[in-house]
């Protein structure tokens, strides 16, 4: 029997004597129950509004006339026939906790010289506990608004089995399987594996979320708004609707998810193609969203596919370099750390010239001192997209050296109070170079986020993922011993009352 049934039969088969008093004293429970639920940390779940109002010091038959009386002022139906279990936010948090997670869909492309859209499948498997994924992909030359110059897209396989990463590169009419269907191709396609270090294989395991980054902050998905229902694949779903911002365009999506499961059953996403109107493009429809399935035999398998030309082999390749890109460029990010307080450790890495020592860069610099005079330094970090305003800045830590590279680890630190960490998207690198016009690095670092910065809210954590991250940089393997939680957390604090004089 429904909720709504009992309280109705409660109060048919009861007298209940109330005057103005005890109907005062019996709305003002209900009212100040309702308000109560209404603060919960999940408010979208349904709350046990007849628990709670039971503890209150009237009967419960008097409290079952509150709720009849409650009806026609606060709605009933809110209470006894319930609310969504389950909002974006829940649904956001079911998605990124999900171990396996299967996704199919379309992406719309179009030729350069054509506008006319056209759809091409793709298809991503990731396991999350183990850090393994597989995405196959059709390749677009500019990704915001979806366009190819080749006679049909190019496709690209990128498969990880937690140690080995084999990336296949672009193809004519290749397979989900990484295998060539037509011999129109001049060119062999070429396949290259990366080798991630124990350490490394840990931090995947660690960052790996499916949801795309922009979508796991919660301050992004906050202005999303249910529009409707809808049945699809035999569901009830409600429909979510919302703009975000994650770069230099705006992206409209809609989200299709179960009120009673919390799975998200379908996603489009539109981009804004102009720059200075809004004029809605259609990038992908994901119509397959599975969570926690089996992965076919073989997903992961990091065997060449047949017919590419081998860069490298497993048995060749280096262990890859802890970087944000490609650890050939000059000036580039290693890992970030957002701790507790708000303050930031960054490591980066800046020199136009490998040849050259760096050693005497790095002699006599003091924690919470000025950064190494370098060819270029990362000076600044902004929350982004976040208050306007607000900078953290970059002072000495300290510093590691590996193979003849020297690493910088900065500390950043803000005069005022910085957002939430899971409030904003990634921090914008603020760059300074001393000689003169940008010299030649090969690239940048731009932001920090997504799969290179953790958030540290303990001593344990510290120790494996930071000290961890210096000693992965360091010849002995070793983090310099002075740098330990409380130390860094003091040291912040110091920094942030010098802001203050």
């Amino acid at each position: 029997m429904r909720p709504a049934e009992n309280i109705e039969k409660l109060i048919k088969n009861t007298k209940i004597d109330t005057n103005a008093k005890v109907n005062e004293v019996v709305l003002d429970d209900t009212i100040k129950a309702f308000e109560k639920a209404k603060s919960r940390k999940s408010a979208s779940r349904q709350p046990n509004i007849w628990r709670i109002i039971t503890k209150s010091p009237i009967t419960k038959l008097a409290a079952a006339a509150a709720l009849m009386m409650a009806g026609t002022i606060i709605g009933l139906k809110w209470f006894v026939d319930g609310s969504p279990a389950y909002g974006i936010t829940e649904a956001l948090e079911l998605w990124k906790n999900a171990q396996t997670v299967h996704i199919k869909g379309w992406k719309f492309l179009h030729k350069d010289d054509d506008t006319k859209l056209q759809k091409f499948p793709f298809e991503i498997w990731f396991d999350k506990r183990n850090g393994r994924f597989k995405h196959w992909r059709p390749h677009s030359n500019r990704p915001w608004s979806g366009t190819y110059t080749t006679e049909t897209p190019r496709y690209a396989l990128t498969v990880s089995d937690g140690q080995y990463i084999m990336d296949t590169a672009g193809y004519i009419n290749m397979d989900a399987t990484g295998y060539i269907n037509s011999d129109d191709n001049s060119e062999p396609p070429s396949v290259s594996f990366t080798k991630l270090s124990p350490f490394q294989q840990r931090l995947r395991v660690r960052t790996m979320n499916p949801f795309p980054a922009y979508m796991d902050n919660l301050n992004q998905v906050k202005g999303f708004t249910k529009i409707g229902q809808e049945q699809i694949k035999n569901k009830t779903v409600d429909i979510w609707e919302g703009i975000i911002k994650p770069g230099p365009v705006l992206i409209k999506k809609k989200l299709w998810l179960s009120p009673e499961t919390g799975e998200i059953v379908r996603i489009f996403t539109w981009s804004n193609a102009e720059k200075n109107s809004i004029r809605w493009v259609a990038l992908s429809d994901t119509d397959t969203i599975e969570y926690n399935v089996a992965p076919p035999t073989n997903c992961f398998k990091t065997d060449p596919p047949a017919g590419h030309k081998q860069i490298n082999t497993k048995e060749t390749v280096v262990e890859q370099e802890l970087a944000d890109g490609d650890p050939d460029c000059k000036f580039h990010s290693c890992i970030g750390f957002t701790l507790k307080d708000g303050s930031v450790i960054y490591g980066w890495h800046a020199n136009n010239k490998p040849n050259e020592s760096q050693a005497h860069l790095f002699e006599g610099l003091e924690p919470g001192g000025p950064l190494p005079n370098l060819p270029a330094k990362v000076v600044g970090l902004k929350p982004w997209p976040a208050e306007e305003g607000i900078i953290l800045e970059g002072r000495h830590l300290t510093f590691t050296r590996k193979k003849g590279k020297f690493y910088e680890w900065g500390i950043y630190v803000s005069d005022e109070k910085t957002p939430e960490r899971i409030t904003f998207g990634t921090y914008k690198v603020i760059s300074k170079y001393n000689f003169g016009p940008r010299p030649f690095f090969d690239g940048r670092p731009d932001s920090l986020g997504q799969d290179h910065e953790l958030t540290i809210n303990s001593e344990q954590e510290f120790d494996i993922w930071v000290r961890g991250a210096m000693a992965e940089l360091s010849d002995d393997g070793k983090a310099p011993e002075s740098i330990t939680y409380r130390n860094v957390l003091q040291l912040a604090e110091k920094i942030r009352n010098t802001f203050n004089k």
